[in-house]
């Protein structure tokens, strides 16, 4: 088994080298979920998980650290960075309009393929979370989303809403079990592609930004219920 087994090959097709390769496996295993904040990545156990030498290893994390996915302080493993809830918020209010901006642009690409490719990854996120698989159940609440983003045609677009999830995945990994117990709507994806199906633009893009709001809002309440510090008075309408 390697880290690249739950992700798509679409995703690791764009990048040839082994280094780029093993980035794009431990980026998408970020986004997922698959680290929580404050855990250490063991470059020697990663290199034997995807079968290399640890130099192709470090050059990813080296690269991840540049863009602040990863710490590094001298002497200790690369850590996943722990979020505060001001810095969560900063995030947030980011990908609020991006998301939006791309789920709008994908509603006028939308295909037959790409609609029943969604109600399968739909369907593979509900039998996980019934099957208590969180982590998988966040690799394909990622794919779901990503198929979305990607069909807005705009690269940089998507590039830019992926480095964002990077540095949240880690977080809502953590908060994931409560926050789907407490604030999932099992319907709600396929609601999102029925407005898809409809060409329905600015419904769609609503119910993707209610999906992010209301899981944030219950990731922000445990988050100050642990001892967290109160986030700002101005960024409070982000998630609300």
């Amino acid at each position: 088994m390697t880290l690249s087994d739950d992700i798509p090959d679409a995703e690791l097709s764009a990048r040839s080298s082994l280094s780029d390769k093993i980035y794009t496996e431990l980026r998408v295993a970020l986004m997922s979920g698959y680290y929580e904040p404050g855990d250490r990545l063991n470059i020697r156990k990663i290199s034997q998980l995807s079968q290399t030498s640890p130099t192709p290893v470090r050059e990813a994390v080296m690269q991840l650290v540049r863009e602040g996915a990863l710490e590094l302080k001298t002497g200790y493993q690369p850590r996943v960075p722990v979020l505060s809830p001001e810095a969560y918020l900063r995030i947030l209010e980011v990908r609020v309009p991006l998301e939006r901006m791309a789920t709008v642009l994908a509603t006028m690409q939308v295909t037959t393929a790409m609609l029943e490719e969604l109600r399968a990854m739909d369907r593979d996120f509900i039998a996980a979370e019934r099957g208590n698989e969180w982590k998988a159940a966040m690799n394909h609440n990622r794919a779901f989303h990503f198929c979305i983003y990607r069909a807005s045609g705009n690269e940089v677009l998507v590039r830019t809403i992926e480095n964002l999830w990077l540095l949240t995945g880690p977080l809502v990994g953590r908060q994931y079990v409560e926050t789907i117990h407490r604030a999932s709507d099992a319907a709600l994806h396929g609601q999102i592609v029925d407005a898809l199906d409809r060409r329905a633009p600015h419904e769609a893009s609503d119910l993707v930004v209610h999906d992010l709001r209301y899981g944030a809002r219950v990731i922000l309440e445990r988050m100050r219920a642990a001892g967290t510090r109160r986030k700002p008075r101005a960024a409070e309408a982000v998630a609300s």
